[in-house]
């Protein structure tokens, strides 16, 4: 029988956190689901042990599909492949669920929306949560149709969709789409090209997601590719905002990610192999976009922004402050 949601756990380097990543989920008051551990080319035990958890529960299937390189991003694109349900929702393996979110996102799910998100929660080693701050997630439950999603998203409730954000997806938003291979925050990335499959978008106040906090995590440890990944992800949205014609929304996410490029240009270490051509490489696109949308949108002063790029972050920021 087909389950009601798949949930996906890509699996790499977590022998301390994947058995209460895995018992979190198997405690769900919802049963219906299976459990996709995709070993994401661990070279430590984990294998092994998202075997022995396929042996413990019929729901539970392990997969060892071989990506070389693809890291995180291919994890992914190989569970939504072998998902079976409907829905699907993605956990990290050193993170762990409350017992009723598969509940909670499915109910939220009956409201027509084909993407539930709710908060998360930080958590540290000692067990400790330390909950959000009222900026950076839901404070009441909210139906978005995609127009009013983007306009949220555009505003300070930027910080409710992105990082701080859990999701269930239905499973024909990815039809068409996978996860880039080889970046970090995929998920941001992709998140344009997901909606534009949406009717509705439905925001929870409720959290039952915790996010383990530790020094051994990806976005602890690579703050330049963060950072550049973010900033693409900004560029790749403007651009599926110009593709339907919405060109305030466009310029408003290549501002941001121009500024943003500008402003931490300082924490890129241009003097590190390979961060300088992907730091131009960036920059290049961005003006890519940018030049295109002063094109379809024909201003004079926008084309002067679009040359002003060109030239250079400082340049642009400056007209840019001109104008305020």
């Amino acid at each position: 029988m087909t389950p009601a949601v798949s949930i996906i756990v890509p699996v790499y380097k977590a022998e301390a956190t994947l058995d209460a990543c895995v018992e979190s989920i198997l405690a769900q008051t919802m049963p219906d689901f299976e459990l996709l551990l995709i070993d994401d080319e661990s070279p430590d035990n984990c294998p092994a042990l998202c075997d022995a958890w396929a042996q413990k529960d019929p729901r539970i299937r392990a997969l060892h599909p071989k990506k070389t390189g693809a890291g995180p991003s291919g994890a992914r694109n190989a569970g939504v492949a072998a998902a079976r349900a409907p829905w699907l929702t993605m956990v990290d393996s050193d993170d762990t669920v409350a017992p009723e979110l598969l509940a909670m996102l499915l109910h939220g799910a009956q409201s027509g929306a084909e993407l539930v998100i709710c908060n998360c929660c930080p958590v540290t080693a000692d067990g400790a949560q330390h909950p959000l701050p009222e900026a950076e997630r839901f404070t009441q439950d909210t139906l978005l149709d995609v127009a009013a999603f983007w306009d949220a998203f555009n505003t300070p409730w930027i910080n409710k969709f992105t990082g701080t954000a859990h999701r269930l997806y239905a499973a024909k938003l990815f039809d068409g789409v996978r996860y880039p291979e080889g970046m970090l925050h995929e998920d941001y990335y992709v998140l344009p090209d997901l909606v534009a499959h949406c009717t509705k978008v439905q925001c929870l106040a409720y959290t039952g997601y915790f996010v383990l906090r530790h020094a051994g995590s990806i976005t602890d440890g690579a703050r330049h590719e963060v950072r550049l990944a973010m900033t693409k992800g900004d560029i790749h949205r403007a651009e599926y905002f110009l593709q339907n014609g919405w060109y305030d929304r466009a310029e408003g996410a290549l501002t941001d990610a121009a500024v943003f490029l500008h402003k931490n240009k300082a924490a890129y270490d241009l003097r590190q192999p390979g961060h300088r051509e992907e730091f131009a490489a960036t920059k290049r696109e961005l003006c890519r976009v940018y030049d295109a949308l002063a094109q379809a949108k024909g201003a004079a002063s926008m084309k002067l922004r679009a040359a002003a790029l060109h030239i250079g972050l400082p340049v642009f920021c400056a007209i840019l402050n001109a104008r305020m």
